[in-house]
């Protein structure tokens, strides 16, 4: 697909971008940019898009990402329903692979740092102490000046490549595959499912939405996401009824209407298809794992 690329203001001029960003609801569309990025999610929920993967988000997660490796977070309908209650804040900081010099990288004790930059083509998910730690460093970096933000980012970098802490987001495979109007054409799908995907959904709608017929679009969206649209449809429902069943104030028979599947022992054998659990055994364990 072909997501929107983006320039970052002043970035030939320090290598380093980082800002706080305090709005409504994420509104970036499906997009890339040359510069590696590291996302904080200080306070917002939603879906997130990166390369061929597709997750709910929630506060506190942080996420680095390769240079144009294409993402889109994407809120939760109450986000853009009730705007002055929900809020989405993040800390982001970009940067190029040059941030401390051309050579900085390939001296050997900076090795654990470049392989770290090239792992994050996929994709990395930083979890357990190392979140909790980057937490802080990020916060402190926005009051860092320039030069301190050199050092800065360095730390952080060394502490996500010698904690080791994280997992891949985008499979092993992933590829990028861009024509120049495949961002409408994507976007105006993922608006549409994420909308509706409650409702009976027709790929034959979809499809002329993108002015294709079925099997064309069909083979499209296989092609630029590397997933069949059935796939992505049925990872977007659940996810929504994972979130749901977490919450447990819904029975198993609500919670596969409320995410779109109008027969409960598919969505029982799917669920388990996609998790290794049913839906009864993931709210257990999830809601009281003790």
């Amino acid at each position: 697909m072909k997501p929107l690329h983006l320039k970052v203001p002043g970035y030939s001029k320090f290598h380093i971008d980082v800002r706080k960003e305090v709005v409504s609801c994420f509104s970036n569309p499906w997009h890339f940019h040359e510069e590696l990025e590291l996302t904080y999610i200080i306070q917002s929920e939603g879906t997130k898009f990166i390369g061929d993967h597709i997750s709910e988000f929630k506060s506190g997660e942080i996420v680095l990402l390769g240079s144009r490796l294409p993402h889109y977070w994407r809120n939760n309908s109450s986000h853009y329903q009730n705007s002055l209650e929900n809020s989405a804040e993040a800390i982001i900081i970009r940067f190029s692979e040059g941030f401390a010099g051309e050579e900085f990288l390939k001296i050997p004790p900076m090795k654990p740092v470049l392989d770290l930059i090239q792992d994050a083509r996929r994709g990395i998910f930083i979890t357990g102490q190392t979140s909790a730690i980057l937490q802080k460093k990020m916060l402190a970096f926005l009051t860092m000046n320039e030069s301190q933000k050199i050092i800065g980012l360095t730390d952080i970098l060394l502490t996500i490549a010698e904690q080791k802490e994280f997992s891949f987001l985008c499979s092993i495979g992933y590829a990028h595959h861009y024509k120049s109007n495949d961002i409408e054409k994507i976007d105006a799908v993922y608006d549409y499912v994420l909308d509706n995907f409650m409702n009976d959904l027709s790929v034959k709608a979809i499809a002329a939405r993108c002015n294709m017929n079925t099997a064309a679009f069909c083979r499209y969206f296989k092609k630029k996401t590397g997933k069949t649209f059935k796939d992505f449809m049925n990872e977007i429902r659940l996810g929504n009824a994972s979130k749901l069943l977490l919450k447990g104030d819904f029975t198993i028979f609500e919670v596969a209407f409320a995410s779109g599947f109008n027969n409960p022992s598919y969505f029982n054998r799917l669920f388990k298809r996609m998790t290794g659990l049913t839906p009864k055994q993931y709210q257990k364990e999830y809601i009281n794992p003790n």
